[in-house]
């Protein structure tokens, strides 16, 4: 689509996130950062294989940064649509919003589950389509979940290929992101126990791995808000 590419989108995503990164950062954190280093430190680790997994770590390793997560998406939204309103009026614009996208989420990730697990690119096809703008439809339109899928889908026609190239470049720097922020938690944790400060280090290795998790959020959400802007016209 003319007007749409992928360096488009990057350039378009930095430029919203960077004219207004601290406050984006103060107003996901809580729902982004805090709930994971909270968790990586008040519950045991997370073990080798998924039938190991307990009821509750289910609950605080997926369940609670899927809620939490997906809020913060939305009201990072709402700050990069108005600039002008304040974090507590973004917070008030997502709050009743928050349920109905939960629910476009879940109906979005039948097909794109099963989608990712015939082959991966069927399944971040499919989030192209359905998942990648929602939360900026939400918050600019509203609507019944079902409503912002058929919405999405009309859009994302427009620039499928280009969308879905995007997340696939995408995916690979959320993947580099991570393994950084891997790399540097582990050097952390190392110098830590080497000075006999394991807490710290602890802490230190959650922080960098939540904070990359927001920064992550943001992103996304700049990225979707860039789409639609251009898709809408």
């Amino acid at each position: 689509m003319k007007g749409l590419s992928v360096p488009a989108i990057w350039d378009g995503m930095t430029s919203l996130v960077l004219g207004d990164l601290s406050r984006l950062f103060f107003v996901a954190a809580p729902f982004t950062l805090l709930p994971s280093v909270a968790v990586q430190l008040l519950l045991p680790p997370l073990p080798a294989t998924v039938a190991e997994l307990s009821g509750q770590q289910i609950l605080f390793y997926i369940v609670l940064p899927f809620l939490t997560g997906n809020f913060a998406q939305l009201v990072v939204t709402a700050l990069l649509l108005r600039p002008d309103i304040t974090p507590r009026e973004a917070f008030a614009r997502a709050l009743p919003l928050w349920l109905p996208y939960l629910g476009v989420l879940l109906l979005a990730s039948l097909p794109v589950g099963f989608g990712l697990l015939l082959l991966l690119l069927p399944g971040l096809y499919l989030y192209a389509r359905l998942g990648f703008l929602a939360s900026t439809l939400m918050v600019t339109e509203g609507g019944a979940p079902m409503a912002v899928l058929r919405r999405g889908w009309q859009l994302s026609e427009r620039a499928q290929g280009v969308l879905f190239l995007f997340l696939l470049v995408a995916m690979f720097g959320v993947i580099g992101v991570l393994m950084l922020a891997g790399i540097a938690g582990s050097a952390v944790s190392a110098l830590a126990t080497l000075v006999g400060a394991d807490a710290v280090g602890r802490f230190l290795v959650a922080l960098l791995g939540g904070a990359a998790s927001t920064m992550v959020a943001i992103a996304g959400a700049a990225a979707s808000v860039v789409c639609w802007r251009q898709l809408r016209g």
